[in-house]
């Protein structure tokens, strides 16, 4: 029951709160394995680092430097929900670096029953999605890049498929280690929806920003998300107040500033080695929908930490969603070239 119960709940989450992914379908893809990726903020798109799942989230990020990289990761996901996904770079020269990997979500297994609560059985829920990415180097400023992605879902006996891309330009100035990176996500549409009726993918429009310090090993990012959507505000019926003069019922519309605010995830990462690294985050949005009036949580934070072992750099993630459940990210990096 608690599985049925947080697929329900991850499928209408959006519409109960910021209303943006009720209105379309494939909320999957924007679920982050990667936990160096989820400890900033679940969103770092203009980290230059060569490290395979940044440019899993922007395809522009590929470069020579990854050829051969595999990486794995796995989230501890709410209600024993299990996201994950696997990724391998190559490099061509004179034609550019590509990656391919597989992204899924397994719901488990759940009880089917009929009207009467009688049981009949087992059903199961799945996402897939099967990814191939590109990048192409400009100059020693510009990059671009691209993802295409097959997908297949699954829920009991309704099965949808589907394609979708993103688009990606990276810019960078090295020599002041800046880097902004434009994303466009999840272009495409369904070949065959659920029902009859076919739904919108969830299209997304983010701007990143980063840079390193020259004389300290951290850098700084700052991502705006959902620019294709101005008010990410909401109504919560359960936030109203009675004016005891009038008796007249108030409620706290949040103002313009906390709608910008919405729009912007904050993260940094301190890497005194190449051999290990911290990373801290803060998603305003994600804090304002799943925090609690009534006591203090973590909501909107995220935290982790990777070690280079040998061949292997290991990560752990950790993002703070609610009192009633958080998410472990575990991710494992490789480089083939190194086993030669």
């Amino acid at each position: 029951m608690r599985k049925l119960l947080a697929l329900v709940f991850f499928s209408v989450s959006s519409v109960l709160w910021a209303q943006l992914g009720g209105s379309s379908t494939y909320q999957f893809l924007n679920l982050v394995p990667s936990a160096r990726v989820a400890a900033q903020g679940g969103n770092a798109i203009a980290n230059p680092e060569s490290d395979l799942n940044f440019a899993i989230w922007n395809p522009s990020l590929l470069n020579e430097e990854m050829h051969g990289q595999v990486s794995v990761s796995m989230v501890d996901y709410v209600s024993d929900i299990v996201v994950g996904d696997v990724n391998y770079a190559h490099h061509f020269d004179s034609i550019g670096t590509f990656f391919a990997g597989v992204k899924f979500v397994d719901y488990g297994d759940f009880d089917r029953t009929d009207v009467l609560g009688v049981k009949q059985g087992t059903f199961s829920a799945t996402d897939l999605a099967l990814n191939i990415g590109y990048s192409y180097t400009i100059d020693t400023n510009w990059r671009v890049g691209a993802t295409m992605k097959l997908i297949n879902s699954t829920y009991e006996s309704f099965t949808s498929y589907g394609m979708t891309g993103d688009l990606a330009a990276t810019y960078q100035i090295p020599s002041k280690r800046i880097v902004v990176a434009l994303v466009a996500k999840n272009i495409g549409f369904q070949f065959s929806p659920y029902n009859n009726e076919r739904e919108s993918l969830p299209f997304e429009l983010q701007l990143g920003f980063s840079n390193r310090f020259e004389h300290l090993p951290l850098r700084w990012q700052i991502t705006f998300e959902q620019l294709e959507t101005w008010d990410l505000r909401y109504r919560n019926p359960n936030d109203v107040q009675t004016n005891q003069f009038t008796g007249e019922v108030e409620d706290n519309f949040p103002s313009i500033w906390n709608n910008i605010l919405r729009h912007m995830v904050l993260g940094v990462e301190f890497s005194p080695t190449k051999s290990f690294n911290l990373q801290f985050g803060y998603n305003f949005r994600r804090r304002q929908e799943l925090n609690l009036d009534t006591r203090r949580t973590a909501a909107g934070f995220s935290f982790g930490m990777g070690i280079k072992i040998s061949k292997f750099r290991l990560s752990y993630g950790r993002n703070m969603y609610h009192v009633a459940s958080n998410a472990n990210h575990f991710s494992i990096i490789t480089d083939l070239q190194d086993f030669r």
